[in-house]
C-alpha cells in the first residue's frame, strides 16, 4: 500500500527515533556491562554499633550535648545516582535507652536549604530530608521509615500499614553550612517482640531536593536510584540495611494497650448518600453517623482488628485517568481496615509478571462498602501472618457478600529462603469462590542467583473445570551490580479469576524474560541511566498468541535538574468476542488480534521538588486505533501553599476513518494550618469520550485539623475521586482512646 506525504513523513520521524532509542540503548547496556566487569568497592560493614546513653538526650538540634559528637559517623554518605562518596559531608551520631532511639545529624549543604512544607505527612519527598529506615525483626518482617525536614515537619511509614500515625518527636535547624536535626523514636512507636538483645537493621538516608540527590548511610552495588516516592523502599531495601550490635534493651517494651477510634458525623446535601469506592465506582446508601475501628493487642507483636460500622465517607485519594491501557487498572486501598497488615493477608513475597502490577488473592480495593470487619495480624520470630473475615450488603442490588482471607509467610534473616501461603473463601449471595496459593523462593548470597516457584487452585460455584482455574509460576533471576536478568514462566488457567483477587489476564502460557541495567557516569552531563527491557510471549490453551510484549525503557538522569524517559511498546493482545481477559471462557469465539505499537518521550525538570514539570507525549497503534497521547503535571510552592496542575489529553484516530478524543484538566490548591492542620481545594473537568474516565466536573474542598489530645477533625465537600461533584458535606470527628489504631 502506497504513502501518502504524512504517513512517510511520520514513518521516518519514527524511524529515526528508534534509531536513537537503539544508539542510546546500546550506549548504556555496553556501559552498564563494562561497569559490572571492573572491580566494585565493597559495601560498607555489615555491623553498626549503636551506644547506649546513661541519661536522655535532649531534643536540641544544635547539638550541643557532648555525646553527639564522641559518637559521630563522620564523612559523607553514598550518593545513588553516582554510586560514590556525596559530594557533602553527613555526620550521623546514633544512641538508646531503654525508653527510645535518638539520632543526630549534622548535615552539610552546598545548594540552598528547601524546606516548603510546614503540615506533617502531607508533601513528603518535595522538601531536603534526613531519613531513619528500622528494621526491628532483622528479616523485613516490621520495617518503619522516620524523616524530618530542615523546618522540622515530620513524616512516618510502617510497611504493615499505609495508616501509621505513632506518637514521636524531631526537631531540626539552619546551620551557616547546612542544617541539623535530632529524631526521637520512643519504642510504643514500633512492636517490639521482647526485652533483651535486639537483632535491628537500621539505615539513614538523606534527600537533597535541589539537586535530586539521594544518599545512604547504607550501600551495596546492587543498590539503584529510585525516584520519590518509591525511594526509599522499606518492604525491599531492608537487606543491605546494617545489623545493630551491642543493643540490648531491660524493662523496654512497653506493655501493649488496646487503641481505639470512634467517629462521630454529620452530614448534608442532595448527594449525602453517595460514596465513591476505592475502585471508583460510586454507590448510594444511608450514611452512618457513628462508628469505631478498634485495635487489641494479643501479644507485643500480634493484634487483633475490628470494625464497626465504619465510615466509608472519606475518600482520599483521586485515582482517575483518562490513558487508555490493555490490562485492568490496579487501585489503592485507603481505608483502615483494610490497610492495616494488608502485607501479612496478602502474604506472598515474590511476584512473577515484572511489568504488571502484582496479582493477589484478596482485593480490597474490589470490595465496596461493608458494615464490618475482624482481622488478626502479627509476626513471630522469622514469620508473619494474618486473617480476616469480613461482611457487607450492597443495598442497590441486595447482593451480600462474607469473605476470609488468610497469610502464613516465612523469611529467614539473612533472606536466603522463604516460603508462604495464602487463601481467600468468599461467600457471596450469588455464590461462593475459594482460591488458595502456596510458593517459596532462594537466594544465593554469593552469586546473587533467585529462584522461586508457586502454584494456585480456584474452586467453587464460577468454576465448572478447576483444571481450568490453576496458576503455575517461576522464575530464575541473577542480581549483580548494575544488572539484574530475570527469565520466568507463567501458565494461568482459562477460568482463573479470583472473586475477590486481581488478575491481570488469564488464559496465558508461555515464557518472560526481563533485562534492568543501571549505570552511573563519574562526569559529564548525565549523572545515571537506568535501562528496562522486557519481553513476553503468552499462547491461550488452543495455541494461539494472546499476548506478546518486546518493551523498552529508558531513563537517564541529568547532573541538571533534567530527566529523560524513552519508551517503546511493540506487541499484541488477541480478543474474544471483544474481551481480552480469557478466549476459553468465550469458547475461543470471534478472535481479533490487536496490535501495540507505541513510542513515548517525555521530559522532567526538577522532578521531586516544590517547582517541577513533567511532560509526556505518546503516539502509535493501541488496538483499533492510532492513539496520540499527551500528559503534563506542573507543581509550584507559593510561599508555604502549594499549587499542582495536571492537563492531559488523548486522540484516537480509528482505522476506520473516525476519531475520539478527551481531555483532562486538574488543579489542587493546598494551604498548610501549622504543622497538625491544612485546607485544599481540588477541581477536575474531563470532556468527550474517547479514552478511559467518564466525564464530569468534579469539585473538592477539604479541611484537616488534628488536636493536642491526638483528636481529629475533618470537615469535607464532594470527594475528588468522584465522576462529577457530589453535592455532599460532610463533618467528623475523630475521638482516639490509647493513641488510635
Amino acid at each position: 500500500m502506497a504513502l501518502n506525504d504524512g504517513d512517510a513523513g511520520r514513518c521516518y520521524g519514527r524511524t529515526m527515533l528508534r534509531t536513537l532509542v537503539a544508539a542510546a540503548l546500546a550506549a548504556l547496556a555496553a556501559s552498564a556491562a563494562a561497569g559490572t566487569a571492573q572491580a566494585v568497592t565493597l559495601a560498607p560493614a555489615d555491623r553498626i554499633e549503636i551506644r547506649r546513653a546513661a541519661e536522655p538526650l535532649p531534643l536540641d538540634p544544635t547539638l550541643t550535648d557532648p555525646r553527639w559528637a564522641e559518637a559521630a559517623l563522620g564523612g559523607p554518605l553514598t550518593d545513588l545516582g553516582t554510586k560514590g562518596p556525596a559530594a557533602v559531608a553527613t555526620a550521623v551520631s546514633l544512641y538508646y535507652d531503654d525508653h527510645a532511639l535518638y539520632v543526630g545529624v549534622r548535615a552539610q549543604q552546598k545548594t540552598p536549604v528547601v524546606a516548603a512544607q510546614a503540615t506533617d505527612d502531607v508533601g513528603y519527598g518535595t522538601d531536603d530530608f534526613v531519613g531513619v529506615l528500622l528494621d526491628v525483626t532483622g528479616n523485613g518482617g516490621r520495617t518503619y521509615y522516620f524523616v524530618v525536614t530542615p523546618r522540622g515537619t515530620r513524616y512516618a511509614f510502617a510497611a504493615e500499614t499505609a495508616r501509621y500515625k505513632p506518637t514521636w518527636s524531631a526537631a531540626a535547624t539552619t546551620t551557616p553550612d547546612g542544617w541539623n536535626a535530632v529524631l526521637r523514636i520512643p519504642y510504643d512507636a514500633l512492636k517490639l517482640a521482647a526485652d533483651g538483645p535486639q537483632r535491628w537493621r537500621i539505615n539513614v538516608v538523606r534527600n537533597l531536593a535541589a539537586t535530586a540527590e539521594h544518599e545512604s548511610l547504607a550501600y551495596s552495588p546492587l543498590m539503584s536510584y529510585q525516584q520519590i516516592p518509591q525511594w526509599p523502599t522499606i518492604t525491599y531495601d531492608w537487606r543491605w540495611w546494617p545489623r545493630t550490635q551491642g543493643v540490648t534493651l531491660v524493662g523496654a517494651i512497653p506493655p501493649p494497650k488496646p487503641r481505639a477510634e470512634f467517629y462521630g458525623l454529620d452530614s448534608s446535601g442532595t448527594d449525602r448518600n453517595a460514596f465513591t469506592t476505592p475502585s471508583g465506582t460510586t454507590v448510594r446508601r444511608s450514611p452512618r453517623d457513628v462508628g469505631a475501628d478498634v485495635a487489641i493487642p494479643i501479644t507485643a507483636t500480634t493484634t487483633f482488628v475490628g470494625a464497626f460500622s465504619p465510615d466509608f465517607s472519606n475518600v482520599e485519594t483521586d485515582q482517575q485517568t483518562i490513558a487508555p491501557q490493555q490490562f485492568r487498572r490496579a487501585f489503592n486501598e485507603y481505608r483502615p481496615f483494610f490497610a492495616q497488615g494488608a502485607p501479612y493477608v496478602n502474604a506472598a513475597i515474590e511476584s512473577y509478571q515484572p511489568n504488571l502490577p502484582n496479582e493477589v488473592l484478596f482485593y480490597s480495593p474490589s470490595i465496596g462498602s461493608f458494615d464490618r470487619g475482624f482481622k488478626l495480624v502479627g509476626t513471630k520470630d522469622d514469620n508473619a501472618f494474618g486473617a480476616l473475615e469480613v461482611r457487607g450488603s450492597d443495598p442497590q442490588s441486595e447482593a451480600t457478600f462474607d469473605d476470609v482471607a488468610f497469610g502464613f509467610r516465612h523469611r529467614k534473616p539473612d533472606n536466603t529462603l522463604g516460603y508462604w501461603v495464602d487463601g481467600v473463601s468468599a461467600a457471596h449471595s450469588n455464590g461462593d469462590d475459594r482460591t488458595w496459593e502456596a510458593g517459596a523462593y532462594g537466594r544465593s548470597l554469593a552469586s546473587g542467583l533467585v529462584y522461586s516457584a508457586m502454584h494456585a487452585q480456584e474452586t467453587g460455584s464460577f468454576v465448572t473445570r478447576p483444571g481450568d482455574a490453576q496458576k503455575n509460576a517461576a522464575f530464575i533471576d541473577i542480581q549483580k551490580p548494575g544488572l539484574e536478568a530475570n527469565l520466568g514462566f507463567l501458565d494461568t488457567g482459562a477460568q482463573y479469576n479470583p472473586v475477590d483477587g486481581f488478575t491481570n489476564i488469564a488464559d496465558v502460557r508461555g515464557p518472560d524474560f526481563s533485562l534492568y541495567l543501571t549505570h552511573s557516569l563519574k562526569s559529564g552531563p548525565i549523572k545515571n541511566g537506568e535501562l528496562f527491557l522486557n519481553w513476553d510471549r503468552w499462547l491461550d490453551h488452543q495455541g494461539n498468541v494472546h499476548e506478546s510484549d518486546a518493551d523498552a525503557n529508558l531513563t537517564l538522569r541529568m547532573r541538571s535538574p533534567l530527566a529523560v524517559y524513552v519508551n517503546d511498546q511493540l506487541g499484541s493482545q488477541r480478543t474474544y468476542e471483544g474481551d481480552y481477559f480469557s478466549g476459553g471462557t468465550h469458547g475461543y469465539r470471534d478472535q481479533q488480534l490487536q496490535p501495540f505499537k507505541t513510542l513515548e518521550l517525555g521530559v522532567g525538570w526538577g522532578e521531586g521538588t516544590p517547582n517541577s514539570l513533567r511532560t509526556d507525549f505518546q503516539e502509535g497503534p493501541f488496538g483499533t486505533y492510532f492513539l496520540h497521547q499527551t500528559t503534563s503535571t506542573f507543581t509550584r510552592a507559593l510561599g508555604r501553599a502549594s499549587l499542582s496542575v495536571d492537563y492531559a489529553g488523548t486522540r484516537e484516530s480509528m482505522f476506520s476513518g473516525a476519531s475520539d478524543g478527551q481531555w483532562l484538566r486538574r488543579f489542587s490548591f493546598a494551604i498548610p494550618l501549622g504543622p497538625d492542620g491544612n485546607a485544599s481545594i481540588g477541581y477536575r473537568d474531563v470532556s468527550g469520550r474517547g479514552g478511559f474516565a467518564t466525564p464530569g466536573r468534579d469539585l473538592a474542598v477539604s479541611l484537616h485539623r488534628k488536636f493536642r489530645s491526638g483528636n481529629e477533625l475533618f470537615v469535607n465537600y464532594g470527594t475528588p475521586a468522584a465522576n462529577s461533584t457530589l453535592d455532599r458535606l460532610v463533618v467528623k470527628y475523630l475521638l482516639k482512646v490509647g493513641g488510635g489504631v
